[in-house]
């Protein structure tokens, strides 16, 4: 790995504290890199020349890290923060990241208040404590070089990325021109603003590590933070003034409106599944992929209706029009206020959520119980609850959580496109829509009861109607992928050594269309049968790229009848070897140093790897491990699978590994299976053997007929056996 390190400084009184600013200058296999990660790295570079321009640092020194690999589980950033002569000096960090091309970017990791402080300060705030949260969670299958400065350099700071639009990360398309004006400019003048604050005003000593912090900007114009301290004083004035609604009778919620809410709640989440189930017995899974607005009609009406049909269960036909409303419109504020306390209780930050609604439905209330005061000192009889209190009730949370919650489509529709061939992603899009739909809806549920049962009845059956269509339309016309939307593909022209097989493995990252839609043209570009491979029972088949390797299913075609069919090479055409015997200098492991100890049991070997014309290679292996010369952490105390892969800049050629096991005996050997990627098709498309028809050959025989809706990421590699 090759870190590129910068430091602007005043001298040593101001390297005693420094501020990182990190961003990577490698791409994934593929992709050209545009926002993941160019942008950031040209952020960098001008706020280098900015700054080098002005007066030093008055405080602390800023070192800026352009590292070198973070597409390969961030190892030259793991590299920095545990062996770089300047880590011990390093506060804290900002880091700059991508996954989309278009919006602001997002502060979704911060674990100080102090550098929570700090990013109130940049002129264009956009960050709130959900995403926090949400990340935390892990649900985000995503991770940045952020986790390796705190982890491994116990440090805090900010993550920032740019999430919008995420259907070209990690693409052919991460490209400039489509990365939306004005970004970079949005970036840079934030990232600016962050590392002058930090240079000049902060104090970077004894800076402690904290998610209790709540924060959150204001459609991206001002931000808003406070101490979990503050935030339970707001939560007990909350939660106290909606208790005293209910002593004045503002608030009349009844046991049986308060558990309709709940029970509205649950069928907005769990009644949207249907509409999952009719159209994947249409065969049309991820109808929603390329429009994430989509995703509220096929989803939402259903949520609705879901929740309309628990109200007519539970509406008081003994009770007046208006009875029902007020007690509905009541259970709501109840409902959030209970959320308030138990998320209080826990001490989850972005309770800030439930503590806006409880709020705002209390002031509706108020106001409320004001109009009918007022009406009633009139002579006039209130049958409802009053208009504007519903504009009151919901203005506010309305207003903020519609950008709140269309951010959350940003992030999770993309997503499925990449979170594997098995996740039920229809049903988690559904529950996502069903949960928005409820966050918009409250009121409703109260105003349907306002014209009784009768056309609460009709508004179900209308909206179900409506739909049934809406669904049969989408199955008709709509179609998932584009070419700004497109399917994940994985293609690898993996030649086995061992067996002798010469095999071109396809395969995708979600359950969308994917045989009928393009295997079965493959089939026919090769004249070959293709074979599916179930990802459980052939776990190593994508081991190069582990551990993505995970999520993938794929289909095999043998490409020997197609390589000697194209070759110009008779000796490669008429031969009954396999193929496998014509790859030049192939990945080899060997053992040295081999002993055993019969008192112990315990046998010890170094291996010795050497893979010229390779780069990135994987060994897997299992047995009861006892030591091993990897020093960031220890073996397994229990027999296990082992995976160790071994990333190096393009011309890392070799790699030594001290193994000690428990053996049977001196001749108990350990099998090692050894995964090596191909550096044919980096940067030159030519190849050292099968001319023609080698791996760049098969490659260039499927990139020739690639879909325009296809996001294809293809190489080559070998794979053998070594009993060591």
């Amino acid at each position: 790995m090759t870190n590129i390190v910068v430091r602007l400084s005043c001298g040593p009184e101001c390297d005693q504290n420094s501020i990182l600013l990190n961003s990577h200058y490698d791409t994934t296999l593929g992709s050209p890199g545009a926002s993941d990660d160019a942008l950031g790295v040209g952020v960098m570079i001008e706020v280098i020349r900015v700054m080098s321009q002005q007066p030093a640092p008055m405080k602390n020194s800023v070192v800026f890290l352009f590292n070198g690999g973070e597409e390969s589980l961030q190892d030259a950033s793991h590299s920095f923060i545990t062996s770089h002569e300047l880590k011990d000096n390093i506060r804290a960090v900002v880091n700059l990241e991508a996954c989309g091309t278009t919006g602001p970017e997002i502060l979704f990791q911060a674990n100080s208040r102090t550098m929570i402080d700090a990013y109130g300060t940049v002129p264009y705030p956009h960050g709130t404590v959900l995403a926090n949260d949400l990340f935390a969670t892990g649900l985000i299958l995503s991770d940045t070089d952020f986790r390796q400065f705190v982890d491994h350099g116990n440090l805090t700071g900010l993550d920032m990325a740019v999430y919008k639009n995420s259907y070209l990360y990690h693409t052919h398309l991460d490209l400039d021109e489509f990365m939306e004006a004005g970004l970079p400019q949005h970036m840079g003048e934030n990232t600016l603003a962050l590392a002058r604050y930090l240079t000049e005003k902060a104090d970077l000593r004894d800076l402690e590590s904290t998610t209790s912090v709540v924060f959150f900007d204001v459609f991206g114009q001002f931000f808003v933070s406070y101490s979990w301290s503050t935030a339970l004083k707001i939560h007990i004035v909350v939660g106290g003034i909606a208790l005293l609604t209910v002593f004045t009778n503002a608030s009349r919620p009844t046991i049986r409106a308060t558990i309709s809410i709940f029970l509205s709640f649950l069928a907005a989440l769990i009644l949207p599944n249907l509409s999952v189930i009719f159209l994947q017995s249409l065969g049309k899974p991820m109808q929603w992929f390329s429009h994430e607005w989509l995703s509220c009609l096929l989803f939402g009406p259903m949520a609705l209706a879901g929740m309309l049909m628990v109200q007519y269960m539970f509406h008081d036909s003994k009770a007046s029009t208006g009875a029902n409303e007020l007690s509905v419109f009541s259970a709501v504020q109840l409902f959030y206020t209970i959320f308030l306390g138990l998320a209080s209780y826990i001490g989850f930050a972005s309770s800030y959520v439930f503590a806006l609604y409880s709020f705002s439905t209390t002031i509706g209330l108020l106001f409320n119980q004001r109009r009918v005061a007022v009406a009633r000192k009139d002579g006039l009889e209130v049958m409802s609850v009053d208009y504007a209190s519903y504009f009151i009730g919901t203005l506010l949370p309305t207003a903020y959580f519609s950008f709140v919650c269309f951010s959350l489509l940003d992030i999770f529709i993309p997503l499925t496109g990449r979170i594997g061939a098995d996740a039920p992603v229809d049903h988690i899009v559904a529950v996502l829509t069903g949960l928005i739909t409820f966050v918009f809806c409250p009121p409703v549920l109260a105003f349907a009861h306002r014209f009784g049962a009768v056309v609460l009845k009709k508004m179900i059956v209308i909206l179900l109607i409506a739909h049934i269509a809406i669904l049969l339309i989408s199955s008709i016309f709509i179609v998932p992928y584009d070419e700004l939307h497109p399917k994940r593909v994985f293609a690898q022209h993996l030649r086995n050594l061992t067996s002798g097989e010469s095999m071109m493995y396809v395969a995708h990252a979600d359950p969308g269309p994917f045989y009928e839609a393009y295997i079965s043209d493959l089939e026919n570009m090769f004249s070959t049968q293709a074979v599916f491979r179930s990802p459980v029972d052939n776990p190593g088949d994508w081991n190069a790229i582990y551990p993505f390797n995970q999520f993938l299913e794929s289909y095999v075609i043998d490409t020997t009848p197609y390589i000697k069919a194209q070759t110009e090479n008779q000796t490669i055409a008429n031969t009954q070897m396999p193929l496998t015997e014509f790859v030049h200098q192939p990945p080899r492991l060997i053992a040295e140093n081999v002993s055993y100890d019969p008192k112990t049991g315990l046998r010890k070997l170094t291996v010795l790897c050497t893979h010229p014309h390779y780069i990135w290679t994987v060994a897997n292996f299992d047995t009861e491990l006892v030591a091993w010369s990897l020093s960031s952490s220890e073996p397994f105390p229990y027999p296990s699978h082992y995976v160790v892969r071994h990333v190096g800049g393009y011309v890392s050629d070799g790699w030594r590994l001290d193994l000690e096991y428990r053996a049977t005996g001196p001749d108990d050997r350990l099998m090692i299976e050894l995964t090596a990627m191909e550096t044919e098709g980096f940067g030159k498309d030519e190849e050292r053997e099968l001319v023609g028809s080698g791996d760049i050959g098969v490659m260039r025989k499927v990139l020739k007929t690639r879909p325009s809706w296809v996001a294809l990421t293809y190489f080559g590699t070998t794979v053998s056996r070594f009993w060591l």
